[in-house]
């Protein structure tokens, strides 16, 4: 059997592959501390319920008589506790049929350009809003008609306005509606 000569080349490897081995055994605990480190957060999420109804007093007339004043109250109820902002949109079934509804301008917006009316302030759980409008005065007409009443409400909790509410729904920024 030949025996191996070593060489300085050699034993200077050996003891650098040595030492790299001594250094990991001691750096091991911090090393396994990482892998194991760990991090917990707990977050309770609520989906707040926001159920609301469109509430209207009206005795729709047999017969359309021609300018004349129908008494019609339409208003939105919350039925939750959660408060929330509201908006209406109106509008009628015949857009050549002469109609005048005379708004509340007081607690709503104006129409806006995306169609709806806004409830100006927070509506609070188990309330209604202020009407809408409490009646239709129709102009020289005796046809029929029906006017079409549809109703979104959102979480008020964290927005400044209504129009923000319902711009964050959508994913937008508040367009200054």
């Amino acid at each position: 059997m030949r025996k191996r000569k070593r060489t300085p080349c050699g034993r200077a490897l050996a003891v650098l592959v040595l030492t790299g081995i001594v250094v990991q055994l001691i750096h091991m605990p911090e090393v396994s501390a990482y892998f194991a480190d760990r991090n917990e957060k707990n977050n309770v999420l609520q989906v707040g319920d926001n159920t609301s109804t469109i509430e209207e007093k009206f005795d729709p007339p047999d017969t359309v008589t021609p300018d004349t004043t129908y008494n019609k109250t339409v208003s939105v109820r919350n039925q939750t506790d959660t408060p929330c902002y509201v908006r209406v949109f109106v509008e009628k079934d015949q857009s050549e049929i002469p109609l005048s509804i005379a708004f509340d301008r007081k607690h709503w917006t104006e129409k806006q350009a995306d169609g709806y009316y806004y409830y100006r302030t927070v509506l609070e759980g188990k309330k209604k809003t202020e009407p809408l409008f409490t009646s239709v005065t129709t102009g020289k007409t005796e046809e029929t008609f029906r006017i079409l009443i549809y109703e979104e409400t959102v979480q008020a909790q964290g927005f400044q306005t209504p129009q923000e509410a319902f711009a964050s729904i959508r994913g937008e920024q508040e367009s200054g509606v």
